[in-house]
């Protein structure tokens, strides 16, 4: 990627980026649309009976990363991964568990009786942005997981952090692109329903191949 005097042309171009990595991801969904109907659907049934849900997710990144890859998958895949990532998913869920609370805590503790009325929203708007940067966060931490040999958390969230700081730009035009699809599939109800988990799984692995390849290039250069 050309750099430029500006940030604005590389903003562009890395937003062209997320867009086709997105459109991609959502080509993996349409060509086993009915797979990824069950699995988005045991999934968020996983999710919200709490205990299955972060083996779970693993196992979902697990099967968007095989997807995309261009690997032929089938719901035998997801509940085969499902087994092995219990205890590497829930190792990824206690830090998540702990990271909520805390963040959920601040947001309720710092009401207007805690801080000043005029301080209040302000306080309240940075919590939740913390909030939401930190779940797109996990869609990067997830991809290495399944990327690595072995399915560290600490290595996981390394690789990620770094991942982002070498591609800065392209994690604002991820994190800004991503939620405005999430928005917009909330507006379409059961579209988020039917493949949301799935999706943002095969944006969050399309992602991370993206740069590593990326990253490859230039320093190959």
């Amino acid at each position: 990627m050309q750099q430029t005097g500006t940030d604005r042309p590389a903003l562009i171009e890395e937003f062209g980026s997320v867009f086709r990595i997105i459109k991609q991801s959502l080509q993996d969904i349409w060509e086993d649309i009915w797979s990824v109907l069950v699995i988005n659907l045991v999934w968020t049934l996983c999710v919200l009976t709490i205990v299955p849900g972060p083996p779970a997710t693993l196992a979902l990144f697990k099967y968007a990363n095989r997807m995309a890859h261009g690997e032929i998958v089938d719901i035998k895949d997801f509940f085969k991964e499902f087994k092995q990532f219990w205890k590497p998913g829930w190792r990824w869920g206690a830090i998540n568990l702990f990271v909520l609370v805390v963040f959920v805590g601040d947001i309720l503790l710092s009401n207007q009786k805690n801080i000043g009325a005029s301080t209040y929203l302000y306080v309240q708007s940075f919590y939740i942005a913390l909030l939401v940067v930190w779940l797109l966060l996990q869609t990067h931490v997830l991809a290495f997981m399944i990327e690595q040999e072995q399915p560290g958390v600490k290595n996981a969230f390394l690789n990620s952090s770094v991942m982002l700081g070498k591609n800065f730009i392209f994690a604002i035009a991820y994190n800004l692109e991503l939620i405005l699809t999430i928005l917009i599939g909330t507006v379409l109800f059961m579209f988020i329903f039917a493949i949301g988990g799935v999706l943002l799984a095969d944006v969050g692995n399309r992602a991370v191949l993206f740069n590593l390849e990326r990253n490859k290039t230039h320093a190959a250069v």
